[in-house]
């Protein structure tokens, strides 16, 4: 039953030193999560960050592995104007038939660690890597443009808003370009919770940034932060989608939290992933919810809060992003990418099985 209620009070709290072994995320049985409810926001919980699952977002952590093992990680994936798949990956840009799953073309660029990818309304790609961001002619793959005056070189994210200019995500704040020169209209350096994990751009226009510490409301147009969300600062946010309806849902490492555009209030949780570490989200035209994480994917639906189907045969557990495409979920993890239909059938509820698209077959 979907329970619902106004969050008031404040709390604080000092906070103990979180320790380097916290990193892990606590991993929840698949098979229980269908039976757990949506419930209000517990104000202590809510505004106290999870000292035992702190983590990183992926596109801010480091390589832990060996390169060799990095083949199949799908940091991005975006598909063009044109209706081509392409996949940002560890390795460099490659397009992707989308029916073999064959490398059918590749760009080539100064940095092959891509983190971030976005297209312009003219078509150009944005790349953003690890040292840098790049607009590129998808069809030659020359590159166009190199954005110099970023707040840091290293790229997090990348969302573009009404008035068509790019805003660029890093470790170190963030910057708002020119989509035609890559040339500097607005810096936001001291941003509250520093790095630029991830942004989306609401139906209102509003840009919304997930940081190292909370989460933010922006004017595009004035560059000024207009809310800070109460009850999700003081989190890492990883994953933001947008519902058709409007509402805003964010992911941390502990929780999906639901967002009231309009009040910038904290409203409610999916309790049936509490506890376990949400990296990426994404909102289908149904208005159902897709809910990646380190452990698994799953497909929650937001009226009631029940997760209503556990996705299995995915290329790894370890989901990195998603990306809802006329009725597919592309769904890029740690070891390839896969996708889903959006509308599952009954005989795929509660257990419903991907497709995989795309894994390199590692030695």
């Amino acid at each position: 039953m979907l329970t619902k209620q106004n969050i008031s009070g404040t709390a604080s709290k000092t906070f103990s030193k979180i320790l380097s072994k916290s990193l892990l995320a606590i991993t929840v049985n698949l098979a229980s999560v269908s039976a757990v409810t949506y419930g209000a926001l517990n104000t202590v919980e809510a505004i106290n960050p999870d000292s035992h699952n702190l983590a990183i977002s992926e596109n801010v952590r480091l390589a832990s592995k060996s390169s060799s093992s990095l083949d199949s990680r799908i940091s991005s994936t975006l598909i063009d104007y044109q209706g081509r798949l392409w996949i940002g990956t560890w390795q460099g840009l490659m397009q992707i038939d989308q029916k073999s799953g064959n490398v059918v073309g590749s760009i080539s660029l100064p940095n092959s660690t891509v983190t971030a990818l976005l297209e312009d309304r003219r078509g150009y790609f944005w790349v953003g890597t690890t040292s840098g961001l790049y607009q590129i002619q998808p069809s030659s793959g020359k590159i166009e443009n190199i954005a110099i005056q970023l707040s840091s070189s290293r790229v997090l994210s990348l969302a573009m808003d009404r008035a068509g200019f790019i805003w660029v995500g890093t470790d170190q704040g963030l910057t708002r370009i020119s989509p035609y020169n890559a040339e500097t209209y607005a810096r936001m350096p001291d941003l509250p919770g520093t790095a630029a994990n991830v942004m989306q751009i609401d139906n209102a226009g509003n840009l919304w940034v997930g940081t190292l510490n909370g989460l933010l409301k922006i004017n595009p147009g004035t560059a000024k932060i207009t809310a800070r969300i109460p009850f999700v600062s003081g989190q890492i946010v990883q994953a933001i989608a947008v519902e058709p309806s409007g509402k805003i849902w964010a992911g941390t490492p502990r929780n999906v939290i639901e967002i009231n555009p309009t009040t910038n209030k904290a409203i409610a949780r999916i309790n049936s992933v509490t506890g376990r570490d949400i990296v990426a989200l994404a909102s289908d035209k149904n208005g159902e919810l897709w809910i990646g994480m380190r452990d698994g994917l799953v497909l929650a639906n937001t009226y009631n809060g029940a997760v209503t189907s556990s996705i299995y045969n995915l290329p790894s557990s370890s989901v990195i992003n998603l990306l809802v495409h006329n009725q597919q979920v592309w769904i890029g993890t740690e070891n390839g990418l896969g996708k889903i239909n959006t509308q599952l059938k009954e005989s795929e509820i509660p257990n419903a099985t991907a497709t995989v698209v795309y894994q390199t077959i590692r030695k």
